[in-house]
């Protein structure tokens, strides 16, 4: 790894990030006065999200993991981008951030209340940006996230883009139901309110083995939307993973995306129920050379739907 240095605005840089030796480290969960805090731990591996919830390990939006954990997963069950690219040779699948396919130039930039990623692949013609930071000011917790992909190339590329989580752990699902009988918790999962297109997600009732059962009024929430000039445009999601990855249950390879157009992969009929949830969004044009697109997007926790609806 080449050695750090620091940018225009004094955040820390770190050259070829996942190839130097693994190190975890966390935003900090500073959301003002009136905020709500969100904990966000990363890792240099992948995109670099390796778990994030709000209070404790029992509150979980991405499974919470020791480190030793998180550096062998956080590349498939961390934030993923997906992009079919489509030239006048024919297309291809491209992933950026992937281990399976390093890109020839990857930077991490840390700030104080900010992790950025770059990838470079000018053999693909493609430039990826993702910037995360936590949402201050407001009465929910939230992450946010920012995807920009450019054309670097001279040439222009029509796209297909899927960005987002292979696993949303649903509120109610705790570190150690998770742990110890995370198949069985899947049965209480439920993804509601997808037509209204804010996945919310939540187990449909209390999962303890107790007499009492309790219903879950708060829930995890999902939302994304591609910035266009002075309007911006809401994505549609996809929460069911095998609309995704088709039978790759490792999460190694998008293959139904792979095979399958993003708008037919849109109006599929989706499971919400009975499994652990994803949430992906897609959006598909084309870039000139220097051109850009940026999908924004937050990932948090609301007590109730009604604060999202």
């Amino acid at each position: 790894m080449a050695v750090p240095s620091f940018d225009d605005s004094q955040r820390f840089i770190l050259e070829g990030f996942a190839s130097g030796s693994p190190f975890s480290s966390f935003l900090p969960g500073i959301a003002g006065h009136l905020g709500t805090p969100m904990w966000v731990f990363y890792v240099n591996r992948g995109q670099g999200i390796a778990s994030f919830g709000i209070g404790n390990k029992d509150n979980p939006i991405m499974e919470f993991l020791p480190a030793n954990k998180a550096y062998q997963s956080t590349p498939y069950a961390g934030f993923r981008t997906f992009l079919k690219l489509v030239r006048e040779e024919g297309g291809s699948i491209y992933e950026p951030f992937s281990p399976q396919h390093p890109d020839e130039s990857t930077q991490m930039f840390i700030g104080p209340n900010e992790l950025e990623l770059q990838a470079t692949n000018p053999s693909k013609g493609i430039q990826t940006n993702v910037l995360y930071f936590v949402l201050p000011g407001e009465d929910f917790a939230a992450l946010v996230l920012q995807v920009r992909v450019t054309n670097i190339s001279d040439r222009p590329i029509g796209f297909e883009l899927l960005d987002g989580m292979p696993r949303v752990i649903p509120c109610g699902a705790d570190n150690s139901g998770l742990k110890q009988i995370g198949r069985t918790l899947e049965a209480w999962m439920e993804v509601f309110h997808l037509d209204r297109g804010i996945p919310f997600y939540r187990l449909r009732a209390s999962a303890a083995d107790t007499a009492e059962v309790v219903e879950f009024q708060a829930g995890n929430f999902y939302l994304a939307f591609a910035a266009n000039g002075d309007s911006s445009q809401r994505l549609p999601a996809l929460v069911d993973p095998h609309l995704v990855f088709g039978e790759d249950t490792s999460l190694t390879l998008p293959q139904n995306f792979a095979r399958t157009g993003l708008s037919d992969l849109l109006s599929m009929p989706q499971i919400t129920v009975g499994r652990t949830p994803a949430g992906f969004f897609g959006l598909e044009g084309r870039l000139e050379p220097g051109e850009a697109t940026t999908l924004n997007a937050l990932i948090g926790h609301a007590t109730s739907d009604e604060r999202l609806y």
